[in-house]
């Protein structure tokens, strides 16, 4: 089991600055290199407060000067969004800069206002992908690049910077001909929880083993990363405002995928949606609360989903500072050993949970 240290970088009021959020982010990833987490992963974001990252790439290098052993990467880079032959070399260069540390995480993106601000047809989303894929391989397998596709086409071109060879790559989507793909180039597919439990999140992942099967790979031996909102506390005050940190962040990602988010300048407003979840219920069945609970839900995903890696973010909240960094230091001590070795630290939780809003079970995908 690899655990990452999962990096969204949302600005969650007007008073907090996009260098503030950049510097914490820095300090966490720091820390959780200490604590022992094997990767830290960076989201791409535009025109929002969701995230002030619109480069996981820059962020990478940047952290590479100041860890030496973390694993770094973007969960995902937004592909159809960007140019693959820029991406490709710099893909190369940060192999170069982090010594072999690097992990890529592609994706597809899913909200309407990025690709028509960028002016890329959201329908063309899943082929450009393809091609950008196509296009990452050439060059960091052989170092050269010549595309002749439907939507990308680069002359043969030779790349300086190549490091012979795929970093580990995940992928998030949906598309059962990217999910082949990927369990041909030996991916490991993403998936967000949000507000699901383990029960719920097994229906989202069938298609998913099922398109891993028409390729060849067996259902226990099919990888799995999977996305986890955690917050370890013994505070109940705390655990409130970390459930009510996870449904405003519900709210604000669910709102992303309308063709116009309601917002106030880059400050995505946060309006109730349908038939949400209520503070009871969040703190019933998230990893939210004291570490046997956390562990009792964390263990269902253990038992039910079978993940190979974990990307765990407890940056969710507008908890003061040394409260986040509290949780993120319990979560290495406490939650990682667990992880890698499957020490139930609760009794697990074998009845079924109460049913949460359709609408509301959004895959909460950085």
């Amino acid at each position: 089991m690899q655990i990452a240290l999962f990096n969204l970088m949302a600005m969650h009021h007007p008073a907090q600055t996009p260098a503030e959020v950049l510097a914490d982010t820095v300090e966490n990833v720091r820390l959780a290199e200490s604590l022992g987490f094997d990767a830290a992963w960076f989201a791409e974001h535009h025109f929002s407060n969701a995230s002030v990252c619109p480069s996981p790439l820059l962020m990478v290098a940047h952290c590479a000067a100041v860890t030496q052993r973390i694993a770094l990467g973007p969960a995902v880079v937004v592909l159809p969004l960007n140019n693959p032959l820029r991406i490709v070399q710099e893909l190369g260069m940060l192999d170069a800069l982090t010594g072999g540390r690097l992990v890529l995480g592609l994706g597809t993106g899913h909200q309407p206002h990025e690709f028509r601000s960028f002016g890329v047809d959201i329908a063309q989303r899943t082929a450009l992908l393809h091609e950008g894929w196509d296009i990452l391989e050439q060059g960091l397998t052989t170092g050269r690049v010549a595309h002749d596709g439907l939507h990308i086409k680069v002359p043969p071109v030779p790349l300086a910077a190549t490091p012979g060879r795929m970093p580990p790559l995940f992928l998030a989507g949906g598309d059962a001909g990217l999910l082949e793909r990927a369990a041909r180039s030996g991916a490991t597919p993403l998936v967000g929880q949000g507000f699901r439990t383990a029960q719920m999140t097994v229906k989202s992942v069938e298609p998913i083993r099922s398109a891993f099967a028409r390729a060849g790979i067996a259902a226990d031996r099919m990888p799995l990363g999977l996305q986890r909102y955690v917050f370890v506390t013994d505070d109940k005050d705390e655990a409130r405002a970390a459930a009510r940190g996870l449904l405003q962040m519900g709210r604000i990602l669910q709102n992303l995928r309308l063709p116009d988010p309601p917002r106030d300048g880059v400050h995505l407003r946060d309006l109730p949606l349908d038939n949400e979840p209520d503070e009871a219920w969040l703190l019933e069945n998230c990893p939210i609360g004291g570490i046997d609970h956390v562990l009792r839900v964390l263990g269902e995903d253990l038992r039910l989903l079978r993940p190979t890696h974990m990307s765990l973010y407890a940056g969710f909240t507008t908890l003061p500072r040394r409260a986040v960094l509290r949780a993120l230091e319990r979560l290495g001590q406490q939650v990682l050993p667990f992880l890698r070795h499957g020490a139930i630290g609760g009794p697990a939780n074998s009845g079924a949970a109460p049913p949460c809003p359709r609408r509301l079970s959004p895959n909460m995908q950085g």
